[in-house]
């Protein structure tokens, strides 16, 4: 049995791909990986720490490296798990920074030098405000060109007019049931690639995250709507969450300063 037949019966068909993504990954780091160490595995994840990735991806990524381990274990190439027993103890902070979001003009300006085939994907981050994961199992069935609606499980959300010349090219070809995003081998793209393609060829200074883009268009609509209104926008289930994403005014002024002066 190979890697990812293994990991197609052990695990659930929506993570298949992420997992064997990851496990990918660290294969290009560690041209040994077969023969990995606990220390070839935390200079790894020390990488992706200096990388800025959050805990919650971090944990991922082991939970990934520990699959392939397990599977080496199980086809009798491995009697040994470097990793096994490995926990990460980085803390998960909360928070929502809202000073380092990103302004309405930002986000703007971020789409409009997106290349023309990810221009769509990138508009239902930037007007919508969806999540990756949303974004990556959204089907067809669920854009109302005539109403110009997206429909999603919990919320409907109006679609930009400029949107709709964009939706009309793309959806020429495809199925009802199909996925709106797919790869050049027709399949879903993996949650944990979003991030990577569509800021692939941007300059480091230019690339903001699919969860950054949500917070910062949650944050920017508190500023003319009511709070209850964006709670419904975003899908929150209570309006606490919401509230996170407030700017306060010495907040709005510390942005502020660091736009013209960034060197203060």
């Amino acid at each position: 049995m190979n890697l990812k037949g293994y990991v197609s019966e052990k695990y659930s068909s929506k993570s298949v791909a992420s997992y064997l993504h990851r496990i990918k990954s660290y294969q290009n780091y560690n041209q040994n990986h077969s023969k990995g160490t606990l220390q070839n595995v935390l200079s790894y994840l020390q990488i992706l720490r200096h990388q800025g990735k959050h805990p919650k991806t971090l944990k991922n990524y082991l939970h990934s490296i520990k699959i392939y381990y397990d599977y080496l274990q199980y086809t009798g190439k491995r009697k040994d798990h470097p990793c096994k027993k490995l926990q990460l103890k980085d803390k998960l902070d909360k928070r929502i920074k809202v000073i380092e979001l990103y302004s309405k003009e930002d986000l703007e300006s971020y789409l409009e030098q997106t290349v023309k085939h990810k221009k769509l994907m990138v508009s239902f981050l930037v007007y919508q405000g969806i999540t990756a994961s949303e974004l990556v199992f959204l089907k067809v069935r669920q854009i109302d060109i005539e109403k110009a609606e997206l429909v999603l499980a919990n919320r409907t959300l109006p679609l930009q007019a400029t949107q709709m010349p964009l939706l009309l090219g793309y959806l020429q070809d495809k199925q009802q049931n199909e996925y709106v995003f797919t790869t050049r081998n027709n399949k879903r793209y993996p949650i944990s690639e979003i991030n990577d393609y569509i800021n692939k060829s941007r300059p480091k200074e230019g690339k903001i995250t699919p969860l950054k883009i949500r917070q910062s268009v949650i944050k920017n609509l508190l500023k003319t709507n009511d709070i209850r209104i964006v709670q419904v926008f975003a899908g929150h289930k209570i309006s606490a969450t919401t509230a996170q994403y407030r700017t306060t005014n010495l907040e709005a002024l510390k942005q502020q300063i660091n736009r013209k002066h960034p060197l203060l």
